[in-house]
Parts: C-alpha cells; structure tokens; sequence
C-alpha cells in the first residue's frame, strides 16, 4: 500500500517533482518541496470498520513562508481523501483523518512542515475480510434503499468493504429485542443504523436528510415478496456524529409480529428461544 500512496502523491503532485520519500531518505540537502510518507500504527477498529492502517504524509517546504506548506497539505487532501487505489490486483480506499501535527520548523532539516494523516481499511492476516451472518431484514432494507438511490450510489450490507467508494450507504443491525404479545405470538424488533457517505459533506448532508424523509414516508418495507411480507418502520431519526463511518447518521427500528412455533426458517439463529425470521400474517 505504501508504493501505491506514494506513486500516487506524485502523479497529483507535480511541483513536488517525484520527491516523495520515506524517512530515512531525506537530509537538509534535499531540493524543497518534499513530502515523506511514513506507515503508522495498525488497530481494530469496530467491527463494522474492521482492522485499520494508518498512515502520515509530512509536507515540506523552504524556511521562507507556511504558505507553501498550506497548498501542499490541500493538495494532498485532494490527492488520496476517498481515492480507490490498486495493490496487486486489489482495491483500497485512503480516508483524510485530519492534520498530525502542527506547524513545525525543522531546524534539522531546514525545513517547514506540517503533517496530515491517512487511515487504509486492511484485510486481517487471514486475508478475509470478516464474516458477518447475513440477516434478512438488513437485506430487505438495503434493496428498498437502492431503490431509492441514484444508480451511482452503493449499499452496503453489515461492514465497510475494504474497498469501500463515495457516494454509499451502510446498513448493519444493532439491536434485537423480542416482546411477548400472548402464548403464541411475539413483536420482533430489530434496530439498524445507517452511515451515509458522500462526495462532498454537503452532498453527504442532504442525502442522510432525504433518506429518513423516505424512511418515514414509506412506513413498511417489503420483506418477502412471494407472500407479501413487510416490516414496520418505526422512529426514523437523524443524527449529526463526528464521524459517520464509525457512528451512523440514520437509526430506525423494524418491527413485525412473529410466531414463536414456526419452524419455517431451520437456518436462523435462535434469540430468546424464537426464530427471529419465523413471520406470520
């Protein structure tokens, strides 16, 4: 990954002229500007999110103004935030996590500089992403969302695939509660959170608003077709996190009544003694 980032920032960094180092490689005679690419620490995030790589791109310029620093950082930014690049035949996606460190004067070096850092998602040393048992409710809602979307636009089903691209919509269950409604029957409530992600915020913004207003004026989604199926949606919300591929802009609940007898689905998981995708009329 670190070949493909760096061929990257030169290819849309022209005035950098080819110089992009690793750190060991750079000296106070090294032709200014610069950038040095260095891997950081790798950690599991949450598991929709997975096992994450980070990295830092250090921006060098001249002793004379930060100005120069500046437009290389933007430039940077524009270079990798949510770019698809290619590793031996795989994808992955670099995510801008915000500046490292401050301004810095490098007396070192001879040099300005300021750093800003990149987050990869990466396969665990299996080489598999991680299984997540698919759900049928979580299906149900992600094709009633791309039904709503524009053919651009992706959904996602449980976790953020390695190679994950903007614009996209994530869909992953958080909550399983069943009540009793009798001997027989019981309400079925499964909890979901959406993670909008856009091209831009603003693009980003409107499409979570526009997505509960949908969720609230459909009030059901179909859940098998054959048999004429739904769920209930219930308390579409938005929310506004500090960051969406980690928290969720959308949370509802779906809701049905299920027959704790059944025993049409011999797959499914068992929660409370009840198969939670046995539904009845």
């Amino acid at each position: 990954m670190r070949a493909e980032i760096q061929a990257r920032l030169i290819a849309q960094l022209p005035e950098i002229g080819g110089r992009c180092y690793q750190l060991h490689e750079v000296s106070s005679s090294t032709p200014k500007p610069y950038l040095v690419l260095l891997q950081r620490k790798e950690e599991q995030e949450e598991p929709w999110r997975g096992l994450v790589r980070h990295y830092e791109v250090r921006c060098y310029s001249g002793m004379t103004s930060f100005h120069e620093v500046d437009a290389l950082m933007a430039k940077v930014k524009q270079a990798l935030d949510g770019q698809r690049l290619t590793e031996g035949g795989a994808s992955f996606t670099c995510r801008y996590e915000g500046t490292h460190r401050s301004d810095e004067v490098d007396m070192t070096l001879s040099a300005l500089s300021r750093s800003a850092r990149f987050s990869v998602q990466i396969k665990p040393s299996g080489g598999t992403d991680a299984a997540i048992a698919a759900d049928l409710w979580v299906e149900a809602l992600a094709k009633w969302t791309s039904l709503q979307l524009p053919s651009e636009w992706k959904v996602y089903r449980n976790t953020w695939p390695v190679d994950y691209s903007a614009p996209s919509i994530l869909w992953r269950m958080t909550d399983v509660e069943m009540q009793d409604q009798g001997s027989v029957l019981c309400q079925l409530k499964k909890k979901m959170t959406g993670h909008v992600l856009g091209r831009t915020l603003a693009e980003q913004h409107s499409k979570a608003a526009e997505m509960v207003s949908k969720l609230i004026g459909a009030k059901k989604i179909m859940l098998d077709e054959a048999n004429k199926r739904y769920v209930t949606i219930v308390a579409p919300a938005l929310h506004t996190p500090k960051d969406e591929m980690i928290e969720g802009q959308l949370t509802l609940t779906l809701s049905r009544m299920v027959d704790r007898r059944s025993q049409d689905e011999p797959t499914a998981v068992l929660i409370g003694g009840v198969k939670p995708n046995a539904i009845i009329e």
